[in-house]
């Protein structure tokens, strides 16, 4: 084996020479360059094996003047013989192994040394390779690392960077993401996912829902975030909350994500052991839109769960005390935060803080300074509310976002608009008649439920209401539905009236209002409270607009409803969905126009909940059309109508906030009906407004100082330069362009649509090794986008951004391939009398993460995202000589033009005798010409300031972090929470040091050398 090119099949070395074995070990030297950098290292013999070199390999061959000419395998011959391909040499020629260098597969540690001993390319490899190295470097910075963001076609909000950023930067990224419906959880929730799978290539990942959303959560990432491979190879796995609890290995998974979190409540009671594996699980994401108020119970399981240190189970009074106490807290900070405020009601809420956390000599501080303060919008008012918000939040790890605030103004929820659509049916008073006597046949027999659901049928009209009174006079002794004798004759002569009369108005009305629609190539959704109604419209649907009708009933497998709704939403012009009940949770349909209800539930929320289907999300312009069919003659549709419209203002504005209220409100009117008949509905409108809006303020006051942190790790400032980023795209293009050629680049054939703006690929793959094609190939199948909008309008797209499979696989190859790194040519140049040498140095400036102790790379990753806030990523290049800096006009009109073929020659082969002649001194110029090079990084910015800039931020924002967990560990009500902020504070110390010194003394890597000699013009 001596004398032989080897493998070390650890697989992080690449290609050695052994020049020795003793002992069962081999000695490996590993070569970047000779006379520049090798080590030698010795591996057991059974560790190594013989390398047989890929065709296409790289290798380098002695030059017989000076220095070394690179080539590449062209073929394998016997007895360890290979075909090699030179530059300028016309033919392959045959060459024994021990002729050929093979470098170590790392960077270049000295591009300046390899040009020193003649290890030079053809700038063409720089110039294919530099502009779009620059742009990953870009990418990275303005995406302050999140490359899932980046390479996922989705749009950029802050609100969900921010959520995504402070999950993924917190040591212990247990968080309950509890956004207000239609803010996109599922979307920040991804992002965390997706950036997971990216920093560590051994992570699992499990996504739990309800049995109804799997296929929803599956589509949503595969789509979406692009996770198709990763689903099918087990890497993310996708279950039902039923079968979480049958789970046993969660705690060895990277991260597990619970959607609807609230639902699971009562399985974790049914199953103890799932409670302990969540609790031991690394990661783990509970998502919510159940607001915090009056849910006291199922807060504090959820809590328990994301903290159980700091909310221990067993102390719900106290939990609610804590939450009753903040909501009162709340209001005051409201009241200190407008400069409107009177100053007695100021005055007011300073001696309640005092009174509430007299013991934190922080707010005392601060409580004394506003007194003195007569000025309403002085800073200091604003430092005290943001202290007593952040220190003495309920919980650091529950993050919430809210319609309608600085956050999520520009989200683009649809918001709704409702139309009331007259009806005059004939066979109304019939209803509306048994509808009276019902009530009174009842009398004071306790039939709550039969009679609210007759009610409920009455509303949704005649039809509605003779299909579920045949079916309760069917129905067996002993059942639910059974009509007792006495009761029959009131039923059974509703139902020979109405089966005397046409109960077919509102049917033909709901199909001339989805006419209307259709006609504008709308997208309609029809729902129907009871099954019988939705089923009847979905027939005469079908046979008036055939191919045009989905149906989404319950009882139907989640792939059918997965598939219908998708047909739904992509088929081009006017389209009909038609469900039931099963239509109203958790389905996505904010890309459609229209909603039209057949008839409503009596609950609110419910009727919220189908709202909210339409009332989310949407890139569509205008809000979401409500159809609601009002009948005025009748004094029960009205009054049902006045307490949704007038009293809870349904209708206008989201009331996803009042579920709690909203359940109290319906149990109150189930009580009401059997006793009050029609008037059961007629609450004091003026009242009710006036609880709900108070409700609706306590929620919005709990929840906004609860809301996010008072750092952002992801600013407004940041999107709008990543915005601004993405909308660039020309350099992109014309980087990967140039980087995908066959003239230096790696020869990648592509093909842009001007139509659609995507990039696809073809077979035929140039310039790389067998076994780089090898791994390429399969990442070029999917189309790729230099334009964000374009890979959002086409299913499976991706953005070419840093975090795509196939960029990162580029990053990779060329941070290890040397092509380029260090090359040299000669220039004619008629403005030197003498041969003159110019290095042209890049370097890369960028956070030190050496300074941390982490023992993962997932772990550097979210370091280094936290520091390229801080610090981002810097390309400095320089031009020097051995005297010093090049002049300015020098750089622009002759250093900085790129090569020429024709007039440029690439410095290597016979042309060294000519060049070493007229510069006997060759390396010591570049010694002399790097070390100026050096020299002058110093006195850029990103060295002589930048540092010093970011270092003083990263105080200031580790301070800001320290100082709060500092007080909540001393200053917490309980002993649980302030241990739970002890922990916290511990890790951030050691964080914040790590990150202090990294941007303090960043790591500076020189990437590339390029050498000019500039010849005397004959």
């Amino acid at each position: 084996m001596v004398g032989r090119i080897v493998r070390d099949v650890q697989g992080h070395i690449g290609f050695a020479w052994c020049e020795a074995v003793e002992s069962g070990q081999a000695h490996l030297r590993y070569i970047d360059l000779p006379g520049v950098r090798e080590e030698v290292r010795k591996v057991p013999i059974g560790r190594v094996r013989l390398a047989k070199l890929d065709h296409g390999a790289r290798v380098w061959v002695r030059s017989t003047t000076f220095g070394w000419m690179a080539g590449e395998v062209a073929g394998h011959l016997s007895h360890g013989r290979y075909l090699v391909r030179l530059p300028a040499v016309s033919g392959d020629i045959a060459l024994e192994e021990r002729h050929l260098l093979v470098r170590w597969n790392q960077p270049l540690a000295d591009p300046v040394g390899a040009v020193a001993h003649g290890f030079c390319d053809s700038p063409e490899y720089y110039e294919a390779r530099y502009r779009f190295l620059d742009q990953l470097v870009h990418q990275r910075g303005v995406a302050r690392g999140f490359t899932a963001a980046l390479s996922a076609p989705i749009a950029l909000y802050q609100h969900q960077l921010d959520t995504a950023a402070r999950v993924l930067a917190d040591p212990v990224p247990r968080y309950l993401l509890a956004d207000e419906v239609g803010l996109g959880k599922t979307i920040e929730a991804g992002l965390v996912i997706r950036q997971m799978l990216l920093d560590d290539p051994e992570a699992t990942v499990l996504v739990s829902a309800p049995a109804e959303l799997t296929s929803q959560w599956e589509e949503e990432l595969h789509d979406r975030f692009l996770l198709g491979e990763e689903i099918d190879e087990g890497r993310l796995q996708l279950a039902s909350h039923e079968q979480l609890a049958d789970d046993p290995s969660l705690g060895q998974l990277a991260l597990v994500v619970v959607d609807e979190a609230h639902r699971m409540v009562d399985l974790l009671d049914r199953t103890p052991a799932l409670r302990q594996n969540l609790l031991q699980s690394r990661a783990l994401l509970l998502l919510s839109a159940t607001p915090m108020r009056r849910n006291y119970a199922t807060f504090l399981d959820l809590l328990n769960l994301i903290d159980p240190v700091a909310f221990p189970r067993n102390d719900i009074k106290g939990f609610r005390e804590r939450v009753e106490q903040r909501e009162r807290e709340a209001t005051g900070l409201q009241l200190l935060s407008s400069p409107r405020t009177a100053r007695r009601h100021r005055l007011s809420v300073l001696n309640n803080l005092e009174l509430l956390h007299g013991t934190d000599p922080t707010v005392l501080r601060l409580v004394q300074e506003c007194r003195s303060e007569q000025d309403g919008a002085s800073p200091l008012w604003s430092d005290l509310v943001n202290y007593v918000r952040e220190t003495y939040r309920v919980s650091r790890r529950m993050i919430r976002h809210r319609r309608n605030t600085p956050a999520t103004e520009e989200y683009p929820v649809a918001g709704r608009r409702t139309v009331f659509v007259r009806l005059d049916d004939p066979a109304r008073p019939i209803v509306d008649t048994f509808l009276e006597r019902y009530q009174e046949h009842l009398g004071g027999r306790d039939s709550r439920s039969l009679y609210a659901r007759a009610v409920l049928n009455g509303l949704g009209g005649p039809r509605v209401l003779l299909r579920h009174l045949q079916l309760r006079l069917a129905a067996s002794a002993g059942s639910h539905d059974f009509v007792p004798p006495h009761d029959r004759p009131l039923l059974k002569t509703a139902v020979a009236r109405l089966q005397l009369v046409n109960t077919s108005v509102r049917l033909r009305s709901s199909l001339e209002v989805v006419q209307d629609r259709l006609d504008q190539d709308l997208k309609v959704v029809v729902v129907g409270t009871s099954p019988d109604t939705a089923r009847e419209f979905y027939q005469h649907a079908t046979a008036r607009w055939p191919g045009r009708v989905g149906r989404h009933f319950g009882g139907a497998g989640q792939s059918d409803h997965e598939e219908v709704v998708w047909d739904f939403l992509s088929a081009p012009g006017g389209q009909v969905l038609v469900g039931d009940q099963s239509l109203e949770e958790g389905r996505n349909l904010q890309d459609a126009h229209v909603l039209v209800n057949l008839d409503l539930p009596l609950d609110p929320n419910r009727l919220e909940q189908r709202i909210g289907r339409l009332d989310r999300y949407s890139q569509r312009p205008g809000a979401a059309e409500i159809v609601v069919f009002a009948e005025p003659d009748s004094d029960w549709v009205s009054s049902h109508l006045r307490l949704l419209t007038d009293g809870i203002g349904i209708f206008a504005q989201s009331a996803a906030t009042l579920q709690h209220r909203l359940a109290e409100l319906l149990d109150e009117l189930s009580q009401r009906l059997q006793h009050s008949g029609r008037h059961a509905f007629e609450f004091d409108l003026d009242e009710l407004r006036a609880n709900l809006e108070e409700e609706r303020e306590e929620v919005d006051l709990l929840e906004e100082v609860e809301a996010g942190a008072l750092t952002s790790h992801f600013d407004q400032a940041a999107v709008v330069e990543l915005r601004e980023a993405e909308r660039n795209v020309t350099a992109l293009r014309e980087a990967f362009s140039r980087l995908v050629g066959r003239r230096g680049g790696v020869g990648i054939r592509s093909y842009e649509d001007p139509d659609k703006g995507l990039l696809h690929f073809g077979p035929e793959i140039h310039g790389l090794p067998a076994d780089a094609v090898e791994q390429l190939r399969p990442l070029l199948k999917r189309p790729r986008a230099y334009g964000r909008d374009a890979s959002i309008a086409r299913r499976g797209a991706a953005p070419l951004r840093l975090g795509d499979p196939l960029v990162d696989w580029l990053a990779r190859y060329l941070q290890r391939d040397e092509r380029g790194r260090a090359h040299a040519f000669v220039r004619s140049c008629s403005a030197v009398e003498v041969p003159t040498l110019w290095l042209h140095c890049d370097f890369l400036v960028e956070f030190d993460a050496s300074h941390a102790q982490v023992t993962s790379e997932a772990e550097r990753r979210r370091l280094r995202r936290r520091a390229d806030a801080l610090l981002p990523p810097a390309i400095v290049r320089n031009w020097t000589s051995a005297s010093g800096p090049a002049p300015g006009s020098l750089v622009r009109d002759v250093l900085g033009l790129p090569f020429s073929p024709g007039s440029d020659q690439v410095l290597r082969g016979e042309l060294w005798e000519q060049v070493l002649s007229a510069l006997p001194d060759w390396q010591q110029l570049c010694q002399m010409a790097g070390e100026a090079a050096q020299d002058l990084l110093r006195t850029s910015p990103a060295l002589a300031s930048a540092p010093a800039a970011a270092a003083k931020r990263a105080q200031a924002e580790v301070g800001a972090r320290l100082s709060v967990l500092r007080a909540r560990s001393e200053r917490l009500g309980s002993a649980a929470e302030r241990l739970s902020a002890q922990l916290d504070l511990n890790r951030e110390e050691a964080i914040g040091q790590a990150l202090v010194r990294g941007v303090s003394t960043p790591a500076v890597q020189m990437t590339a050398c390029g050498g000019i000699v500039l010849w005397p013009a004959s």
